[in-house]
């Protein structure tokens, strides 16, 4: 059976939603194309996570900043552009660790690093976009992202396996 756009977001839910109970955080309701905040931490801390199931084989982040839906004529911000302005914390979690980072140092990592940083875009296809619609993003290597955490703690959310 093919999943839609629909099945793949229900899903992202579902493991924001295991995340919040894991952690204790509140699991933002009603988030929309532009929302920069996943969860609030009990202290009102702003939270924006990315679920880098990808970044095993690849070891690297996948830094999202822009998106298009024409081709690639017009480019809005998206991802990191957005959280930028509204996150207090940005964390990635794989299968094997949820790492935090402060959005601070995130800004920080990008300006000294953009030099060594590889920007790429999605393939056709990939979480569903529809024909035309890709997204940019640098990639960090987890070495480099590794330099600004604040934590790297077990992964406490893992997908099921296909």
């Amino acid at each position: 059976m093919a999943k839609g756009v629909g099945d793949f977001i229900g899903e992202q839910n579902r493991y924001e939603l295991m995340l919040a109970e894991a952690m204790g955080w509140d699991f933002v309701e009603g988030q929309g194309k532009g929302s920069g905040i996943d969860f609030l931490a009990p202290d009102g801390t702003g939270i924006e996570c990315k679920f880098d199931w990808d970044s095993i084989k690849t070891g690297n982040h996948y830094l999202e900043f822009a998106q298009t839906s024409d081709g690639g004529t017009t480019w809005v911000p998206s991802g990191f552009s957005i959280s930028a302005g509204e996150a207090d914390l940005w964390v990635v979690v794989n299968e094997e660790w949820m790492r935090t980072l402060a959005v601070e140092s995130v800004k920080r990592m990008i300006t000294e690093n953009r030099s060594e940083l590889r920007t790429t875009r999605t393939r056709a296809g990939v979480n569903h976009n529809r024909p035309g619609q890709f997204s940019k993003a640098y990639l960090v290597p987890y070495h480099v992202l590794d330099r600004y955490v604040i934590s790297k703690v077990a992964s406490p959310v893992t997908r099921r396996q296909k």
